[in-house]
């Protein structure tokens, strides 16, 4: 497993470092680019924009056919979407796409905050949109059974 680590160097004038965030030098996340996102960048990002305008409710037609129509189906072993999203992540990662998760991930965690607001946590909206996206990110390495069975919610309540 590869880490990123970045030092934080003390400051020349000897003053305390400023908080993330805030003052002059605060560094702003720049917006995810199709780059970012592998060979499906572009669908992804149309995905994601769509996911950003998603009404209440439509919110709350995911979230029950989600619980009760797909989460925990079972027809093959291993055939939950748990496992689905299991081995979608371990061939994105096993592809060198791992960068490509975290943007999708960090972009999904934006949209669900400015959807869903606090009640994020209580919600299945955040696995929803997670795992559409990631059937999209991938859709390419999966075999189609796996991306059906993640995107599948998401083009049931949305016809996209």
């Amino acid at each position: 497993m590869r880490v990123k680590v970045r030092t934080i160097e003390p400051r020349v004038d000897g003053a305390e470092p400023e908080e993330l965030g805030e003052g002059p030098s605060a560094v702003r996340p720049r917006p995810v680019i199709a780059a970012d996102l592998g060979p499906n960048g572009a669908d992804v990002l149309d995905f994601l924009q769509r996911a950003a305008r998603i009404t209440p409710a439509e919110r709350r037609s995911l979230e029950k056919v989600a619980a009760w129509r797909w989460w925990m189906m079972t027809p093959l072993p291993g055939g939950t979407m748990p496992a689905a999203r299991a081995h979608a992540l371990v061939v994105a990662r096993a592809d060198g796409r791992s960068d490509a998760i975290v943007a999708l991930q960090a972009a999904v965690a934006a949209i669900v905050t400015s959807v869903v607001g606090a009640k994020a946590g209580r919600s299945r909206l955040p696995a929803c949109v997670s795992n559409a996206g990631l059937a999209l990110l991938v859709r390419d390495l999966i075999e189609p059974e796996v991306f059906e069975r993640l995107i599948g919610p998401w083009r049931e309540v949305m016809r996209d």
